[in-house]
């Protein structure tokens, strides 16, 4: 197991510390846990604490020892761990806590899915809204899977299940269109769904990759463009 770093609170800047005690209780509080249990940990997760929201909550330190143990990470970065998770802490602050107590920036380098709202974030910023949950319930199913796993580069397919590749093309444009800062491919496979950070493409650029990585060859020939024809 990975140790985490450990920082003394008393070494951190007046401000952090500050915030870090502010937070405290509210993050070790039962209705953060359960916020955590039912919303951010995966069902291995769970069942790594042995699968009762309680007495994991009771057994390993409130919240953040939940959170710690799961994660590898101190009590200290768990702390600003979930308190960003619940959307109580900024990016910007959330990332100054983490560096400082030797974790990095790992939480705002992902996209984040605020579910209830219905807004993908990415480094601080909202790179996509959807207003209309009923007709995007294939885009919401694939950003559920993602924000559930953690946002690993690459998940199964949670629509088609390697079927209807049509479906997934659909899919995978709907999640692209407005889509700022990062962008949607279907894998090789025909069985996963990616992401990755939009680094200064084209939009021309980004369609051509994710035609390229369609998880279907005939999809991906039936949909490239013919070239136009030169007067002879």
């Amino acid at each position: 197991m990975t140790q985490p770093a450990t920082v003394r609170r008393s070494d951190l800047p007046e401000r952090l510390r500050k915030k870090l005690e502010e937070l405290e209780p509210r993050v070790q509080g039962v209705a953060a846990a359960t916020l955590i249990w039912t919303r951010h940990f995966t069902d291995a997760e769970q069942r790594t604490l042995g699968d009762d929201a309680y007495i994991a909550w009771k057994n390993n330190g409130r919240t953040a020892g939940m959170w710690a143990a799961v994660r590898e990470v101190s009590r200290d970065q768990a702390i600003v761990a979930i308190a960003y998770a619940l959307d109580w802490l900024d990016t910007k602050t959330s990332s100054e806590l983490l560096e400082a107590l030797g974790g990095g920036k790992e939480n705002v380098s992902k996209p984040r899915w605020l579910k209830e709202k219905r807004e993908l974030w990415f480094e601080g910023q909202i790179v996509r809204r959807i207003r209309n949950a009923s007709r995007a319930k294939n885009v919401i199913a694939v950003l559920d899977a993602f924000e559930d796993s953690g946002w690993p580069t690459q998940i199964d397919d949670p629509v088609t299940s390697g079927g209807d590749s049509s479906q997934r093309r659909r899919t995978i444009e709907s999640l692209n269109d407005g889509l700022k800062r990062i962008y949607f491919f279907c894998a090789g496979d025909g069985l996963s769904f990616g992401w990755e950070i939009l680094k200064q493409r084209t939009r021309r650029q980004v369609k051509k990759k994710t035609a390229g990585r369609s998880a279907s060859p005939t999809v991906a020939k039936r949909t490239a463009k013919k070239p136009r024809r030169t007067p002879s």
